[in-house]
């Protein structure tokens, strides 16, 4: 980063005399060079100028192979085998991937910011391979607990219960045949056990739903929106049909759906729930909006974990997502991710 105490000499415009600013200006540069963190500096074009230690032992290259090539070219490429855009790198923050020197795939969180004085541009790039991992562990493991529990929901308690009508409404055809007067009694404890089972039955599609394939999001909303639509007015509304290629993409936005749903009949005492999914350029856009006057955990607490699990299934879908909430107007989330 030798070129930036130069820009910054020009824009104090003494020209660089004051020793406390050249002191400052030292322990910078050298907070820099020797930061964990991989610190880059390019020229306008993206051309490596400076590359220090942190960024050596993240990506594996050494300075002496990499200063004057383009850094386009020294980050190999992503997911998609396709090379890193230039709109990625100079935006002012982003996720990438690529690859090392060592071919092995590493995830980054990238932050970028223009120098003055047309000296090119900073980059500064920390390696969340293992953050990303933990995040995408936690949600496979809470996800492979709630089907668990929806599996013996359906397989062992709806099947009890089931059993305890059953022999409630055998009971009550034999007092009939009898003209006691319990069996219109038992009859309707036959009933009520019969609506519970369809209320486990309800949770446990929540918990453990179908395997979703491309065309099976649409359906699994509409099923939630039927099921919301017990207690207040929800709809479901899907223009054309919108196809999810990734199976895990597809159960993360049915996830942000439901806690979205969730949130607006037991905390924000919505009167009316809309779901809408449509296609937007490449993208794929989901909205939740409801109609209720308080506001839930999900905005009023953004560092809490409810919120921050919704942000972190956006970013396993490499999409995003937005939390607002108006007193008028209620609350609308809003979730946009790669088709």
């Amino acid at each position: 980063m030798i070129s930036t105490r130069n820009s910054l000499a020009k824009a104090r415009g003494d020209g660089g005399v004051s020793s406390n600013v050249d002191r400052s200006e030292d322990t910078l540069l050298s907070l820099l060079h020797t930061s964990p963190l991989a610190c880059i500096q390019t020229d306008d074009s993206l051309n490596i100028l400076t590359w220090n230690a942190g960024a050596e032992a993240l990506l594996g290259w050494r300075a002496d192979e990499v200063v004057h090539h383009p850094l386009l070219l020294v980050l190999a490429s992503s997911d998609t085998e396709k090379s890193l855009s230039v709109g990625q790198l100079t935006a002012f923050r982003a996720d990438i991937s690529f690859k090392k020197k060592s071919g092995e795939m590493l995830k980054v969180e990238i932050w970028t910011t223009v120098l003055p004085e047309g000296e090119g541009r900073l980059f500064l790039l920390q390696d969340v391979t293992e953050k990303k991992f933990l995040e995408k562990a936690l949600l496979e493991a809470s996800e492979r607990e709630q089907r668990r529990i929806g599996q013996e929901l359906h397989d062992h308690l709806c099947q009890y219960l089931l059993g305890a009508a059953f022999s409630a409404k055998a009971l009550a055809g034999a007092l009939d045949r009898d003209h006691s007067e319990h069996a219109p009694k038992l009859h309707d404890l036959a009933r009520l056990i019969n609506d519970g089972v369809s209320q486990v039955r309800d949770i446990s599609r929540g918990l453990h739903p179908v395997e979703l394939d491309s065309a099976g999001l649409m359906s699994a909303l509409q099923e939630l929106a039927n099921r919301a639509g017990h207690m207040t007015a929800c709809t479901f509304r899907c223009d054309r049909d919108v196809l999810v290629k990734s199976t895990d993409a597809a159960l993360n936005a049915y996830r942000i759906v439901q806690a979205a749903v969730t949130s607006a009949l037991q905390e924000a005492d919505a009167k009316k729930v809309e779901i809408a999914l449509v296609h937007s350029g490449n993208f794929i856009c989901l909205k939740i909006s409801d109609d209720g006057i308080k506001e839930g955990e999900l905005t009023s607490n953004p560092g809490g974990v409810a919120a921050k699990t919704l942000h972190y299934r956006a970013q396993a879908m490499q999409g995003s997502l937005t939390l607002e909430f108006h007193p008028v107007r209620g609350t609308l989330v809003t979730c946009l991710f790669p088709s």
